[in-house]
């Protein structure tokens, strides 16, 4: 899977799926809509979750009793991705015997950035991010839904496990640097809380890698620091089970988790025993479309979903936990959805250009604040969006984007007259022309432009409360429009944690030996995915996994 190739974001005009908006409390029943035997057939057990209109989840698989072999280990984690990884390494270091149970071939590396605060890092580049500050916008973001606590731990001691990661990549010459992709903004810390992002963002690894590494093997650089880790928890003893299926927990909520049941790669049982703990690794529910119908129905309405591998992330942490007697995250799913289009320049991840529908109308807040951006074009008529912006772009790039204007402008001609040539952007003299290009009335495009050019003379957007310094006036010939893409990386959604990140019941008891970490760990995001803090997602999934493999090998809770 190449990153770059040209049909990675084919649909980009047209809705890639439909979805029902039911309700996170009341969504419809398997049986109703979405694959009903999808959970059966992820668990392996035939289990069946069309039962009585229920869930995959609402109905547990009969135990698995044909175990053929059974091995002994402190701490048994599933899933060796940043999470899994993280915590195999802290837990094999702290003289815990580990166990790492993941599905796939090897481990699993995604993406670029990694989200911690005051690591070394930005302490040698003169950044200082007050944690307090950071807290309080992540926690209002999720409209109070969320964990403060487990908010609150991550912006408190990422820098410190963060310097500890750098020091293990260190010894393999891979560097420590700021975030390289483009969703890491240099200068808009200084913004309102509504679109304040901080410098949060790692990158392990060298600049001119590039966010894919290998494009034939589809290799992120984020691969450096999770195979350090990986390396590093089995130089320390941890042994890794790979084509391993987990199935089963052994135990429920009311006696405690003591292991995990999977299959192995030649189809037998294998019972992995905790003497510790299991912690669930297992990533989130971007695979899964009944548990997207359900708890992220906006995320079916994304254009592609290419990021991970497709029997990846398909919940089944959930699904093992839920059937054991643990409940799902209080907060509602965030599903991380962005305008990502690789072959294009200037597109709506990086420039605020103004933002209309197939009726020609003006939709959203166009700022380049990932959420903003792809959650109102997903919600548009016929899940369109494109974005309009005219010739005098550079110095319009220059206004808004003052210190990387530069590096978004390198190539730019070459760059647009290329998408044009392909057929993935318009141009044209008018905008009438344009209109007819791009399939929208040409009396209200004409008619949107006008009112929008009208407020940015002013500097004062009254409809979406644009800031002026993103506002760009339309009125240079020729004139641009980019389809507006939709891509989900991730959708995090989990199970009901408390602040040392152990699961919960229902009814918010811990369960003895269980803990979440990763995008399965549920109540740190809320309602959407937020770019406040760049790179939050694999910072908390590292922070958490290290944090919760070191305690719980010393029989210690994270947060007491």
């Amino acid at each position: 899977m190449d990153l770059n190739r040209r049909d990675f974001l084919k649909g980009a005009v047209v809705s890639a799926a439909a979805a029902g908006m039911a309700g996170l409390a009341g969504c419809a029943p398997a049986s109703s809509g979405a694959d009903a035997s999808q959970g059966a057939e992820l668990s392996g057990t035939g289990a069946p979750a069309e039962a009585a209109g229920k869930h995959s989840w609402e109905v547990a698989p009969d135990p698995i009793t044909d175990v053929a072999d059974t091995k002994d280990f402190d701490i048994v984690i599933v899933g060796a991705g940043p999470s899994g990884c993280a915590a195999a390494e802290a837990a094999a270091a702290a003289g815990a015997t580990v166990a790492v149970i993941e599905q796939a071939a090897g481990y699993t590396a995604h993406g670029a950035d990694n989200g911690a605060i005051n690591t070394q890092v930005h302490k040698d580049a003169g950044i200082e991010i007050d944690p307090e500050v950071a807290t309080r916008i992540l926690f209002n973001f999720s409209q109070g839904t969320v964990n403060r606590e487990l908010v609150h731990t991550w912006a408190t001691r990422s820098g410190e496990v963060f310097d500890h990661f750098s020091a293990l990549c260190a010894a393999r010459d891979i560097p420590s640097i700021l975030a390289i992709s483009d969703t890491s903004k240099t200068d808009w810390d200084n913004l309102d809380d509504q679109f304040k992002e901080f410098r949060t963002g790692i990158t392990f690894g060298r600049a001119d890698e590039g966010v894919v590494i290998d494009t034939d093997n589809f290799t992120f650089i984020e691969s450096h620091v999770v195979e350090t880790l990986l390396d590093e928890a089995v130089a320390n003893g941890a042994e890794t089970f790979f084509n391993t299926h987990a199935e089963q927990l052994v135990g429920d909520a009311a006696s405690g988790i003591t292991g995990v049941i999977a299959t192995a790669e030649d189809g037998s049982h294998v019972q992995f025993n905790a003497a510790k703990g299991v912690i669930l690794a297992t990533g989130d529910i971007s695979g899964n479309d009944e548990m997207l119908a359900c708890w992220a129905p906006i995320a079916l309405r994304a254009d592609v979903c290419q990021y991970f591998p497709p029997e990846g992330n398909r919940g089944e942490g959930i699904l093992m936990g839920m059937w054991a007697g643990a409940a799902h995250s209080r907060s509602a799913a965030a599903p991380m959805v962005h305008p990502i289009s690789p072959t294009l320049p200037l597109t709506a991840i990086a420039m605020s250009w103004l933002a209309v529908n197939k009726l020609g109308e003006r939709y959203s807040c166009e700022v380049p604040y990932e959420p903003f951006v792809t959650n109102a074009r997903m919600n548009q008529p016929g899940n369109v969006g494109f974005s309009i912006f005219d010739g005098a772009y550079e110095q319009k790039v220059r206004a808004q984007e003052p210190q990387t204007a530069d590096t978004l402008l390198a190539g730019v001609e070459d760059r647009l007259a290329a998408g044009i040539e392909a057929g993935e952007m318009f141009a044209a003299d008018t905008l009438a022309e344009l209109a007819g290009k791009i399939g929208v009335p040409a009396d209200a495009l004409e008619a949107t432009v006008a009112r929008y050019n009208e407020m940015c003379a002013s500097g004062v957007d009254v409809d979406f409360g644009v800031p002026e310094r993103f506002l760009a006036s339309v009125d240079t010939p020729p004139f641009y429009a980019q389809p507006i893409a939709a891509v989900t990386l991730t959708v995090p959604f989990g199970l009901h944690v408390d602040k040392n990140s152990q699961v919960c019941t229902d009814a918010d008891e811990p369960i003895a030996g269980l803990f979440a970490v990763g995008n399965v760990q549920g109540d740190f995001f809320g309602m959407s995915y937020p770019v406040t803090c760049p790179g939050i997602s694999h910072g908390r999934a590292l922070t958490f996994g290290n944090l919760v493999g070191a305690a719980l090998a010393k029989g210690e809770l994270i947060n007491g």
